[in-house]
């Protein structure tokens, strides 16, 4: 007679394999318990503790909606398990008891001679054992990896702006290509900055670890070519502006019109900037940009013995109401009276 590895059951054996699958770790443990059920011909669902984790995959089941009966293995993957995590879950854990019980790189918070509910515990760790995590096993596929960095928007150009749509073609090309992205923004001080970037120093440094940079923003595309990025940019401002005469000043080509510019054209677009050439011909525009301002530095010298002109100015700020002007006196009044209370403070901390 030849033995099965499943449990004796009249019924075909099914698992169910239940756990967070909240992060990218747990998805792939789930993936290496899936390939070994495949690999031992034993059919499975999966459902994911928490509702929201139902959108991961189309695939995974309501836990309210299963039948029990159906199953003759539940199979707990990944993450910390404790009896609280048990009794939250008890739509699972309070109606597949007829199951055998299969634990798998969990961590196992408390001593599992206290609690250890599962006929086979293949953990992660606990107070008996240490494995490596399973997610070691899975061979992800190689991906680009590309930098966002977009434009907030820019009210001066008025009913030119096109920044959200530039945004939105950006993004659906990150979708479309499968692609990972790190999104970056150039905006300091570190209190206005969405991603906690505080200097160039730091947002160069996270665009010299990128394949590709995409953004509508002129310092996004300038500093990512600075250190030999290739760029996709997409001009922000309807007909063209700023970042469209910088791209083509500093000989740059994969510059777009936010209007024009399709989905299969960014596409190319990507495709030739992970391209050796497209590195190449990045890595030159640093020095092409500093040579094109080779006589700068004597312009600015120049600059500084002009004579001032205030004729120019004679009509830049229009003259402030009596009101206005009262308004601005009393604010600088209040700004140098804080400046007065912080300077008591830090006089009187250091004393």
């Amino acid at each position: 007679m030849i033995s099965t590895p499943y449990h004796k059951s009249e019924k075909p054996p099914r698992a169910l394999l239940v756990g967070h699958f909240s992060t990218v770790g747990d998805i792939e443990v789930l993936l290496q318990v899936q390939q070994r059920l495949d690999a031992l011909g034993m059919a499975y669902d999966v459902s994911p503790y928490t509702d929201i984790c139902l959108s991961i995959d189309d695939s995974w089941l309501d836990k309210y909606l299963l039948e029990p009966e159906r199953y003759t293995h539940l199979i707990v993957i990944c993450g910390p398990f404790t009896q609280e995590i048990a009794a939250r879950n008890d739509s699972i854990f309070g109606r597949f008891q007829h199951c055998v019980h299969i634990g798998v790189n969990l961590t196992m918070v408390q001593s599992i001679h206290d609690f250890n509910p599962f006929d086979i515990l293949l953990e992660r760790d606990s107070d008996r054992t240490v494995r490596a995590d399973l997610s070691f096993c899975e061979n992800s596929p190689s991906i680009p990896v590309v930098g966002l960095c977009l434009a907030s928007a820019q009210r001066e150009y008025g009913e030119r702006r096109r920044g959200d749509l530039a945004a939105e073609k950006l993004r659906r090309l990150i979708r479309n290509a499968g692609a990972a992205y790190i999104e970056l923004d150039t905006s300091v001080p570190v209190e206005k900055n969405r991603f906690g970037i505080s200097n160039g120093a730091e947002f160069e440094a996270i665009c010299r670890r990128v394949d590709v940079m995409l953004t509508n923003r002129l310092h996004g595309m300038v500093l990512s070519l600075k250190n030999g990025i290739p760029v996709i940019a997409i001009d922000p401002v309807a007909g063209g502006d700023k970042v469209t005469r910088q791209a083509r000043k500093i000989g740059w080509n994969q510059i777009f019109d936010a209007e024009k510019v399709t989905d299969t054209e960014l596409a190319a677009a990507l495709q030739y900037s992970l391209s050796q050439e497209a590195r190449e011909i990045a890595a030159s525009v640093k020095d092409t940009a500093i040579r094109s301002l080779s006589g700068f530095d004597a312009l600015f010298a120049e600059a500084l013995n002009i004579p001032a002109r205030p004729e120019l100015r004679a009509d830049l700020v229009p003259q402030d109401s009596w009101s206005r002007k009262l308004r601005k006196r009393f604010k600088i009044w209040r700004r140098a009276r804080r400046k007065r209370n912080e300077n008591r403070k830090e006089s009187a901390s250091t004393k």
